[in-house]
């Protein structure tokens, strides 16, 4: 249970957040427990990471601010290990060098900058650009599949409702091929219909304009037939207007022959 410092801070952090949305990164408390918040950082522009969506998790000590939060990424990233608390200066790692002052912003600002940078410590791997940017690719497949449900702590779904209904198009799907001097790692189905479609624009790009070409004269073929079907509906009720009309002439001339008829039998 948090103390009454941690609730007043981290519920004045949250307001703040709302109000002022940082770069690349969103983040936000579960309703049940204000010492739990889970965030999503977005991989920034002139990265390999750029277009990625990296879904984590910060636990709070009851006594925050005083003490740093544990930091864990849920989302494969090739820069840190999975579920696995993070190393940092700004982690419950190093208390001795947490700043009271530092906020949630500061936090993942922190974590986003040295995600960008190569250096090592508890709970980072290592692994290639092009490894990397496969795993932005399939990042937002990773956080809304089914199987994350049974996860423990993840709770991507539920927390960030709005992040997990858009249907995400990956913002490099034709990212550059590895060096040859560096063995491709495995791809995902994913990644792997994301580079066979790339390699079949062009030829998709032409059997499109056939397809448009047919679709083109297929419509042109139905208007065609729309406005006989209409010039045939016209000429039809052209005839029946006349058809009425001929029949009103002809029965109003009957009855005034009756008429006639009638007035002179009772002259005489």
């Amino acid at each position: 249970m948090s103390t009454s410092a941690a609730y007043k801070r981290l519920t004045k952090e949250y307001i703040n957040i709302q109000k002022s949305p940082p770069a690349y990164l969103f983040a936000r408390p579960i309703e049940a427990n204000i010492l739990e918040w889970h965030y999503v950082l977005k991989g920034p522009p002139d990265t390999p990471y750029h277009g990625g969506e990296y879904y984590g998790t910060l636990t709070f000590p009851a006594d925050y601010p005083f003490k740093p939060p544990s930091i864990r990424m849920m989302t494969p990233n090739g820069r840190f290990q999975t579920n696995t608390r993070l190393c940092l200066s700004m982690s419950d790692f190093h208390p001795g060098t947490w700043n009271p002052s530092w906020s949630v912003s500061t936090i993942l600002n922190g974590l986003l900058s040295f995600m960008s940078q190569d250096e090592s410590t508890t709970g980072s791997i290592a692994t290639s650009a092009y490894e990397k940017k496969v795993l932005a690719l399939r990042s937002h497949a990773f956080n809304i599949s089914e199987a994350n449900r049974n996860f423990p702590h993840f709770k991507f779904i539920e927390v960030f409702p709005e992040l997990a209904s858009l249907q995400q198009t990956p913002l490099h799907a034709a990212f550059p091929n590895a060096p040859a001097t560096e063995a491709p790692p495995p791809l995902s189905t994913l990644a792997m219909a994301v580079t066979q479609r790339t390699r079949r624009s062009g030829a998709g790009k032409q059997q499109d304009a056939q397809e448009n070409g047919a679709g083109a004269g297929a419509a042109a073929v139905d208007r065609a037939a729309r406005r006989q079907s209409l010039f045939s509906m016209s000429h039809w009720h052209k005839w029946l207007a006349f058809f009425l009309v001929f029949a009103y002439l002809v029965i109003a001339k009957t009855i005034t022959r009756a008429t006639a008829s009638a007035s002179a039998s009772s002259s005489k």
